[in-house]
Formats: C-alpha cells, sequence, structure tokens
C-alpha cells in the first residue's frame, strides 16, 4: 500500500466522516433552537472569511483533488454551489466514494512521477508525495478545522471527541 493511502487517503475519509457528523449535529442544534439552517450555511468567523459553506467544499474538494493527482487522472470540475446541509451531505459523500474507490497500487505507482497544478493564480510542480504533504493534508486539515470552528462559534455544542472520534475508529467506541 502506499504511504499516501495510509498517510492521506484513509485519514481523509475519517475526516470526512467527523465532518458529516458535526455538521448533522450543527443541523440538529439549528432546528433544535429554531436558528434558520441558511445562518449556519452562511456563517463565517470574522466578516472577511470564507462561510462554512465553502469549508466544506474546499474539504470535499481536496480530498478527490489528491486521488485525482496521485493517480494522474484530470480532477472532475466542482463548484461551490452548495446552499444546504443535504448539498453538504451529498457532496461528502460524493467525496467519500472517489476517497474509498483510490487504488493504493495505482497511487503507489505513480509516486515519484511529476506534474503541474494550479493553486491560486500560480501553477507549480509536484509529485504526489509532495503535493500531499505540502498542499493537500494542511488544506484538508485547516478547512475541516475551520468548519468544525465556525459551528462551535455559533454556539454548536461540538466538542474535540465529535472530531476525533471517527479518526479513532474502534479505539474511541
Amino acid at each position: 500500500m502506499s504511504t499516501i493511502h495510509t498517510y492521506a487517503i484513509t485519514p481523509f475519509i475519517q475526516g470526512l466522516k467527523a465532518l458529516t457528523a458535526i455538521l448533522k449535529k450543527g443541523e440538529e442544534h439549528a432546528k433544535a433552537n429554531n436558528i434558520p439552517l441558511e445562518d449556519l450555511v452562511n456563517a463565517s468567523l470574522i466578516a472577511d472569511m470564507k462561510p462554512l459553506s465553502f469549508q466544506v467544499f474546499i474539504a470535499t474538494n481536496t480530498a478527490v483533488k489528491l486521488v485525482s493527482r496521485a493517480t494522474f487522472v484530470e480532477p472532475p470540475a466542482q463548484s461551490d454551489t452548495d446552499k444546504t446541509f443535504d448539498d453538504f451531505y451529498k457532496r461528502i459523500d460524493e467525496a467519500l466514494a472517489v476517497l474509498e474507490k483510490a487504488d493504493a497500487q495505482t497511487i503507489a505507482a505513480n509516486e515519484g512521477k511529476t506534474f503541474k497544478a494550479p493553486l491560486g493564480p500560480r501553477e507549480f510542480e509536484f509529485t504526489p508525495e509532495s503535493y500531499t504533504n505540502s498542499y493537500a493534508v494542511p488544506n484538508f486539515y485547516f478547512h475541516l478545522v475551520t468548519a468544525y470552528d465556525i459551528l462551535r462559534a455559533k454556539g454548536v455544542p461540538v466538542g474535540k471527541m465529535d472530531y476525533l472520534k471517527d479518526f479513532l475508529g474502534d479505539i474511541a467506541a
């Protein structure tokens, strides 16, 4: 099995499951407290920051693009159009399907090869390993934790174990 599969694909699956769990807690909290769901969807930590919907989009987009980059397949076009919690769950499920189908042998066979990928306005040359370590992993966790932080800041009763339990798996059961 490739190190990318072990140290990025598998944890991204766990992270997206954690994201689903904290989003569900957010949705339940909003419904129980008569908070419009769109208030959470559009919430951010500060005025000049992107909202929860963007955090979900980028976390899933980063995960899907990692598989594409590591397998040398053109990433699918994705757009930031989610406006509801159901949209979030659908997007996460689609990303999970991509991650779960990621072939470890194909990824391992591509380690060390180079490709170019845009990040913002610039294009960079990466190997699957450098893309994973320098961009995908930190970017994924940044947006995953920011989604958690937004919900927490809006009063959703999520705690550290809500975030960690899917990473811990059977240990936390």
